[in-house]
């Protein structure tokens, strides 16, 4: 095998560790002692043995640090992510970044000894998953680091760092090899949930995308990514196919292997929440600045609310204006609007984007998913809170967050943010046992009612609770009320 590329979902990752060798260890000796699922060659090193240019391993620098460079940071594996702030992690490793915020980086700095057509080792981010890349020095997968970024980004990678390469190039990804004779400086080591070298169950069972097979005579199907297998069968024209694993251009199915040239990508299915409610999409036009692209681990879910108590300032309308010349020039711009009949997605899960108040880099902008709650006039608020808490249980399930990084827009910036919910005691209490699933009563709206009463906008409590006591009609008050405030 001359190139290897794998995509691990970061669901299923349990750790990853840098390991510093020395140049004394080969690479079946370090997945023998570590054993790590997969095992990646890392950085460059000194004539004099140290680390080179940045690197940092369990909280200790092992390289000087006279600069600043794009590389990857993170404490225990699934919250990796692309940053120039080496500081604040347990571990960084930075080479050359060629992928940078979704964008190709157009002049790579590199030394010469870099440049020319090597083997090549890369690590990166595409969608929610690390992306590992890893081929042959001396081989037909031989490029220079200006085609490996090209390759890399025409596969979808949002961001990405080229390692160490030539003789250096290495790899050992669950069982698949590359393998070289140097002995390299340090090894990036990728542990899986469930342990073992298995591909564990999430990974296995959870389609990256469907293809439909086009030729006309089918196609063949391997037992391995590559036409050097066996074959195990085909399948016929128009077949539509999950895809749970690429790998050097091959597709792996539930049957086998095939080649992703005779296979059309198809529109996934449409996800939908737990109430039944489907997820729309206007997603803002790529390039636009208000898409600033970078890879979001998606650890955290924010809430907002959109301020906008316009009559049919609803989900649609938002995505309408996101993707617009005012919402580029606002430089604003979240994941999802939610109102009582809808939910529009403007932004990929794993992509950043600019609604938490915190800064281009800000752990909000860039580690969280915004959702943005409708409080357009005739609009009910209710309705809106319950289809934005079942998006909030989709996306913890998808991404495996915990109820307790469900947080506030205050959370990130101090904003009052949402307005509404923050300003009704116990409505965000409420709104988190809706995202748990649990069922909530009318305690909420009494206590709604109580604070409308103590603020003068409605004169008996008893007969409000007792008569005209609707959600909508006590939700525009409290918007009325949050207005003046």
């Amino acid at each position: 095998m001359s190139k290897l590329i794998t995509y691990i979902p970061l669901s299923s990752v349990e750790r990853m560790e840098l390991r510093i060798t020395n140049c004394r260890k080969t690479l079946a000796q370090v997945k023998s002692e570590t054993g790590a699922d997969y095992v990646l060659n890392g950085g460059m090193w000194n004539p004099d043995g140290s680390a080179c240019p940045l690197l940092k391993v369990g909280g200790v620098m092992r390289s000087g640090t006279p600069w600043r460079a794009m590389g990857y940071a993170w404490d225990k594996g699934p919250d990796i992510h692309m940053t120039s702030e080496y500081g604040g992690a347990d571990n960084f490793i930075a080479v050359t970044a060629i992928i940078a915020s979704g964008k190709p980086v157009d002049k790579p700095s590199y030394g010469s000894a870099q440049g020319g057509k090597r083997g090549r080792s890369a690590i990166g981010l595409r969608g929610g998953s690390l992306a590992l890349y890893c081929s042959g020095d001396g081989t037909g997968d031989v490029t220079t680091p200006e085609e490996l970024r090209d390759e890399l980004a025409g596969l979808g990678w949002a961001s990405a760092v080229m390692l160490d390469g030539g003789g250096s190039s290495q790899c050992d990804f669950g069982g698949e090899r590359i393998t070289a004779s140097r002995k390299v400086h340090n090894w990036i080591c990728v542990y899986l949930k469930q342990g073992g070298t298995e591909t564990p169950p999430e990974q296995e069972d959870k389609p990256m995308s469907k293809y439909t097979v086009t030729p006309s005579i089918g196609v063949n199907i391997r037992s391995g990514p590559g036409t050097s297998y066996g074959k195990a069968g085909a399948y016929p024209m128009g077949t539509v196919v999950d895809v749970l694993e690429v790998r050097d251009g091959w597709g792996r199915t539930t049957k086998g292997w095939v080649s992703l040239a005779y296979l059309e990508a198809v529109e996934g299915p449409q996800r939908v929440t737990d109430t039944g409610l489907a997820i729309q999409t206007h997603l803002i036009a790529p390039g636009a600045d208000n898409r600033p692209g970078g890879s979001n681990p998606c650890k955290y879910i924010t809430i907002h609310e959109t301020g906008n108590a316009a009559k049919g300032a609803d989900a649609a309308a938002h995505g309408a204006y996101l993707d617009s010349a005012a919402g580029e020039d606002a430089l604003v711009s979240w994941h999802y609007t939610v109102d009582d009949h809808a939910i529009v997605q403007h932004l990929p899960d794993y992509e950043t984007a600019y609604h938490a108040g915190d800064g281009k880099d800000g752990p909000g902008n860039a580690t969280s998913i915004g959702i943005e709650i409708c409080v357009n006039a005739g609009g009910d608020f209710e309705a809106a809170k319950a289809n934005a808490a079942a998006l909030v249980r989709l996306l913890m399930e998808e991404h495996g967050i915990h109820i307790d990084h469900v947080v506030q827009h205050n959370h990130w910036n101090g904003k009052d943010c949402p307005k509404t919910i923050r300003a009704t005691p116990g409505a965000w209490e409420a709104f988190l046992a809706l995202c748990r699933g649990e069922s909530t009563g009318v305690s909420e709206l009494d206590a709604a009612v109580d604070k409308l009463a103590a603020a003068g906008l409605i004169d008996s409590p008893d007969y409000w609770k007792g008569g005209d006591y609707s959600a909508e009609n006590v939700q525009a008050l409290i918007i009325k009320w949050a207005a003046s405030r």
